[in-house]
């Protein structure tokens, strides 16, 4: 089995720790060497590093995650653009051009304006496909 040693790195960085500190904690002193670990013990000691992470007791979306992706489905509705990608970049567009900031860079109250702007413009584009 092959070792993934990019996932360990970027366990111990999450811990604030070097390769060699983890490996020389877990031989209890022995070495600081991933190779001279046996297959078995760098898995023993992947495992070991998950444990020690933290994760966090609930997830909570973003201040004005809910009115960024309101902005979203109204510009795709609109057919602002075809892929995803396009879609954000023409919100950050329509955003700089009223705030002079990107969409991710509005406070919460910016991004009630500018979606308050953009519902307008919705109900308008609605009313010319009804015609």
């Amino acid at each position: 089995m092959a070792r993934n040693y990019k996932r360990f790195y970027a366990m111990c960085q999450a811990l604030g720790k070097t390769k060699e500190e983890a490996v020389f904690e877990y031989t209890n002193g022995h070495t600081t060497s991933c190779r001279a670990l046996s297959d078995r013990d760098f898995n023993d000691l992947l495992n070991i590093l998950a444990k020690l992470q933290r994760v966090p007791d609930y997830w909570e979306p973003a201040p004005g995650d809910a009115q960024r992706k309101k902005m979203i489905g109204l510009a795709r509705n609109m057919n602002w653009a075809d892929t995803p990608d396009q879609i954000l970049v023409k919100l950050d567009e329509f955003c700089m051009k009223q705030k002079k900031k990107r969409m991710n860079a509005l406070s919460v109250y910016e991004l009630g304006l500018i979606l308050t702007i953009l519902e307008k413009i919705y109900s308008q584009y609605l009313g010319g496909i009804k015609r």
